[in-house]
Order: C-alpha cells, then structure tokens, then sequence
C-alpha cells in the first residue's frame, strides 16, 4: 500500500501536530507531506524524517503567516498533485482536505471543520480589525469551498464526539470516532516530580483559547498561576495580570513534563472539540480545573459533589466562561484530595498505543474495501 501523510502545516507544538507524530511513528513507510514546516517552532521529532512542502512554505514560516493567508493555503493545497498513492490519510483541522489531484482513497482525519470558517463567533474577538473583517466578507465563498473539499473525502475520522457532530452539522458527512492520542509514556515521567503550590495553564496565546478569563481570575485570587506558550495575545494577557501570574512561553517537552508533574493543578480554559492538555496532566498525575463543556466532558471524570477524597475523580468542571465561575471552581479544588496513581491509569487508557492500533486497522480495512465516498467527483472545483 503506497500511502501518503499531509497535515495543514507544521509551525508549531500543538495538539494536532502531536497527533500527526502518532501517524507518523505508525507509518513510517509513508511519504510526508505539509504546507509549510517551521523546525526551530514545531515539535523537534519531525527533523528526523523527511518533509516534502509545498512553495509556500518560502512565504508562511509562523502559524499568524498561514492563518493569514488561509484562502490561499487552501488553493495551494488543492492545486498539490497526490495520485499514484493507494491511500491519503490528512491529518485536517484546516485545509490538507482540500487536496483535489488524487486518485487513491482520501481518509481524513479530522480534528474539527475550521473553526475560522464555521464558528467565527466563537474564534475572531469582538469587533475584530480590518483583516478579521475582510475574511469574514469572504466566509460564503470559503464556505462553500470547505464543504466541497469535504465531500471529495472517501472516509472521516474524527477525533472526538463532538467532532463527529460537527462534521454531520456543517458537512453532512458521518465520521467514526478514534480518540486522539496522549504520548503517555513521555508524560507519565512527571508523575515522579514533587508538588508545589502553583497552578499551571499550557495554551497558545490566542484569543479563542480564552486565557483571559483565567488570567484575571488567579490575579483576583492572588494565587501563583504560571502560564506555558505564546501567541498573538500575549502581550494584553500581560497587561492585564497581576503580580502572581508568570508567563514562562514556549518550553521543550522534558520541561512540559516537569511543569506537569510539579503543578497542583492544570486550569483548562478553552470551549474546544478535544484537547490533549488534560490529559498529559493525568498522565503526570496532576489533577484539572476544566471549563466542564464539549471535548473534555469525553475525557475528565469530573468531581461531583464536595468529596474530601477524589477516588477515581480526574477534574473539578467550572460552567461559565467567567472569571467567577473559575474562582469558585478554584475554592471547590481547594477541599478536595486526589489518587494521583488514579490520574495516570486514567490517562493511559487515551494513551498512544491505543490510538496507533486503532487507526492502523481502520486505515487498513477501509482501503481493503476501497469504499468511495457517494458524492466524490474526481477533478471537482
């Protein structure tokens, strides 16, 4: 089976391009392929196999440069010539869908339709400026090119439930589920570290990640909160926190895995599809703070009630988006003890063998019975 790899882009170490390792660590007889790859700003595992790029990487060497220019990355991707491979498997949240010039089977792996494109509420801030303005002007056409993209894709994988719905709801495709992967080994060496008394949150610093909320909240509490990772909202994050709150930027793995480890608890701000950082923090035997929607309600346990003793609890799930709803989730973390050898068997479970296994045999039956999608059009605009 002559198989080819494509992930959007490769700028920088989020959740997606940990997923994209996994794929990579799985099928290592694949050929890779991405838009545009950064080394010295993604994960360092990639420099040791080969990426074939597209022209633009010359022009997008920073994530801000890729969602700028997003429609035009889309294009690039489209114009990409993939036939002669048995199987392309996309690892997609924006546009390594959207190839068009293949005549094998496309399988997508989907960590969730563009949030730019079908949720710009809930991913451009208020009263955004003239760029986010100028793309939302665009959303019909973009629209309508995604969802084509999207019914050019033989099979979907999604990478959690509520994926899967958003990939029925805005593409009316159905997609089967395979939890995206914590590296479990690596980050179960900070169940070791000894305890502090600081919180941690681990984010990119962009607007849709809410970090802003959690910021004012432990500047309120005056309670130490240690902040991992960088973004374009970063330097109004900083304006606004107060003396107790430390902004670290990036680190390399072996530090996240200490960071982890030493934390007393992770906070977790986002309303997203799935989210790794939860579960690296299990898996370091560090319990969660979470806002208690979406993605993470498939992966925490959450505490319910005031129990002294957390047996099998992984998380405390706040309800609100708010500085308040936060803060009293903080009070509520404050009464209750967790197992933290239960915190590492839990994240184990989502670990990446697991993960590997199951899309290895997903991968392999749906190109033995080579299914089309029903309304794949070979060349389609």
């Amino acid at each position: 089976m002559k198989l080819a790899l494509i992930h959007d882009e490769l700028l920088v170490t989020g959740g997606s391009e940990r997923v994209f390792r996994a794929m990579i660590r799985e099928f290592p007889e694949a050929e890779i392929f991405t838009l545009a790859y950064n080394p010295d700003t993604s994960l360092p595992e990639f420099r040791s196999v080969e990426i074939a790029v597209s022209p633009l990487n010359r022009i997008i060497r920073t994530h801000a440069r890729f969602k700028a220019l997003y429609p035009i990355a889309s294009l690039a991707m489209s114009c990409w010539d993939f036939r002669g491979y048995d199987v392309v498997l996309t690892s997609s949240a924006h546009v390594a869908k959207d190839i068009l010039r293949f005549d094998g089977l496309h399988i997508c792996y989907c960590h969730y339709p563009s949030r730019a494109i079908w949720t710009p509420d809930s991913y451009f801030p208020t009263g955004g400026g003239v760029k986010e303005r100028l793309f939302r002007s665009l959303l019909p056409i973009l629209r309508r090119r995604d969802y084509r993209a999207a019914q050019r894709v033989d099979h979907f994988i999604a990478n959690s439930q509520a994926t899967r719905r958003a990939i029925h709801d805005f593409y009316h495709r159905e997609a089967c589920v395979i939890h995206a992967p914590v590296d479990f080994e690596r980050f179960a060496m900070g169940s070791a570290e000894r305890k502090s008394d600081h919180f941690l949150l681990v984010s990119r610093l962009e607007g849709w990640k809410h970090v802003d909320y959690a910021v004012e909240a432990f500047s309120r509490l005056r309670r130490p909160l240690r902040v991992i990772g960088e973004g374009a909202d970063a330097p109004r994050l900083k304006a606004m926190a107060g003396p107790s709150i430390e902004f670290v930027g990036n680190v390399d793995d072996e530090t996240l895995v200490r960071e982890y480890g030493r934390a007393r608890a992770v906070v977790f701000t986002p309303d997203i599809e799935w989210g790794l950082v939860p579960l690296e923090a299990n898996a370091a035997g560090t319990p969660v703070i979470a806002l208690g929607r979406s993605g993470v309600t498939e992966t925490m346990r959450p505490v319910v009630g005031a129990p002294r003793f957390a047996e099998s609890g992984t998380a405390v799930f706040f309800a609100d988006p708010t500085p308040e709803s936060l803060i009293d989730a903080v009070e509520r973390f404050d009464k209750i003890a967790f197992d933290r050898s239960a915190l590492v068997r839990h994240a184990e479970a989502f670990g990446e063998t697991q993960f590997r296994r199951k899309l290895r045999s997903e991968v392999e039956a749906l190109a033995m019975g080579a299914t089309r999608a029903p309304a794949r059009r070979l060349n389609a605009a």
